[in-house]
């Protein structure tokens, strides 16, 4: 997509920093491109209806966040144990008043984030990046995947479903001569196969959005290529226009099955990024809908039908969540962590009111599950 400038905000041009990763920014990306605390910041937390129950072990530090809905949410994490660090699974079925400790899969923690991913009560799965494991029991049990045809070395850089398949972004490849290519199997299944044509050459990632049975995934290699398509029932693919450009950091969401929104993300600095809120409907042009500010690194993207669009940065002294709650043409910052500058993930909203976070991790400094429950209003940290 060719960039615009609106609303009196410049065009920008220059490409952004090329040691960014594709998907979530690895620690050492992170740490060169935050700065230095520089200034304090508010966080905005509402109340808990009631005191949760816990069930998480002393220490337990989340990783991850997956919610099929509003009242039915898993965490997973790592607690201290014996063995040094153990990897903890809890889950609540009634919006987080209480959680039940679940089969945790045998993952490691890693630099970066070990990540988990729900699609209904029964299927999930989770990677630290170079394994997938599944579980079709509702974490009872977790079986090993095998990725058909992904040789040499392999990456796993994003989980998503619709209600009938389930997708991973893989780069895999030997030597210099790497793929980053779209896998699908059939929920319910172990099936595990590469979308025919859906794939880019080079070490690349980017994301994926669904809703409903419709699926849009875009796939690139900063400053080399990008590709774009969509699936209406999640199998048949068909190349689109993407919505960013080249140069830029994508980030999709769907709130429609014809409708995916894009956050396109360039021109980094240390601490900054110029931030670009672009939606595409009914397979027409992209339209540049406004720009988020440029504080923060950014690190997650979310949409909701009631025209809410959320992004999440890290950098200049904090962790921060941009929110429009007008289809971008307006924007205010509902959550800022000052001090500790950690990266937010796994950003999502399971409606139009509640929505979740994941701040920090066992590879940093600190950890906490945020959630809101009035549409990105306000966030509240979680009790798990």
């Amino acid at each position: 997509m060719k960039r615009t400038a609106i609303a009196g905000t410049p065009l920008t041009s220059r490409s952004w920093y090329s040691r960014m990763s594709a998907s979530v920014g690895t620690a050492t990306a992170l740490a060169v491109l935050v700065a230095p605390s520089v200034a304090s910041a508010n966080t905005t937390d509402g109340a808990p209806a009631a005191i949760p129950t816990t069930a998480a072990a002393a220490g337990f530090a989340p990783t991850s966040t997956s919610w099929t809905s509003p009242t039915d949410g898993w965490v997973l994490g790592f607690a201290p144990c014996r063995a040094g660090s153990c990897p903890t699974l809890v889950s609540t079925s009634d919006g987080a008043q209480t959680w039940q400790q679940r089969t945790a899969p045998r993952v490691p923690s890693t630099p970066d984030q070990t990540k988990i991913h729900f699609a209904n009560q029964l299927d999930g799965w989770t990677t630290d990046g170079q394994a997938l494991m599944a579980t079709h029991d509702g974490a009872g049990t977790w079986r090993r995947m095998r990725l058909s045809g992904a040789v040499g070395s392999v990456s796993i850089a994003k989980l998503a479903s619709t209600d009938r398949y389930a997708y991973a972004i893989v780069t895999y490849g030997i030597g210099s001569t790497k793929t980053t290519q779209l896998y699908s199997s059939p929920l319910g299944e172990d099936n595990w196969q590469p979308v025919a044509g859906v794939a880019v050459s080079g070490s690349g990632g980017w994301d994926i959005a669904t809703h409903g049975s419709a699926a849009y995934v875009a796939l690139g290699v900063i400053h080399t290529s990008l590709r774009m398509w969509s699936a209406a029932d999640g199998s048949g693919w068909t190349e689109v226009e993407p919505l960013c450009s080249v140069d830029d950091a994508v980030r999709l969401s769907s709130t429609k099955p014809d409708h995916v929104e894009g956050m396109c993300s360039f021109r980094p600095e240390r601490g900054y990024m110029e931030k670009q809120l672009v939606e595409s409907a009914g397979s027409a042009a992209p339209v540049v809908l406004g720009y988020a500010p440029n504080t923060g690194i950014t690190t997650g993207f979310t949409t909701t039908s009631a025209g809410t669009a959320v992004v999440a940065g890290v950098g200049a002294g904090a962790s921060w969540l941009h929110a429009s709650f007008d289809n971008g043409a307006t924007w205010e910052t509902p959550l800022a962590i000052p001090d500790v500058q950690l990266p937010l993930l796994d950003l999502d909203f399971q409606d139009a009111t509640h929505g979740v976070v994941v701040w920090g991790g066992p590879a940093w400094s600190g950890a906490a599950v945020y959630r809101t429950t009035d549409g990105g209003h306000t966030w509240s940290q979680l009790t798990l």
